[in-house]
């Protein structure tokens, strides 16, 4: 049983594109019909393969996180054009 931590970036043709955290390098693609549908884009979930079979658990916390920081530094940026 394997367990490793992804964004999930985008849907693309029917798949499902997550990225290995934390440098998102690595792409991890997975039919969209094996996800949850309560994971949406810019979640970060926790996937655990075992044969051949993926769990997914979402880390609400990190996503929260996650997203804040983003919020702040488009924050940052917008209020950096206006100057």
């Amino acid at each position: 049983m394997n367990s490793t931590d992804y964004t999930l970036d985008r849907i693309d043709d029917g798949f499902a594109v997550f990225l290995q955290r934390p440098d998102e390098e690595e792409q991890l693609l997975i039919k969209q019909a094996f996800v949850p549908e309560a994971i949406e884009v810019g979640d970060i979930v926790t996937i655990t393969e075992h044969d051949g079979r993926y769990c997914f658990e979402v880390q609400q916390q990190q996503t929260e996180d996650a997203k804040a920081t983003v919020h702040a530094l488009m924050q940052k940026l917008r209020n950096k054009k206006r100057k």
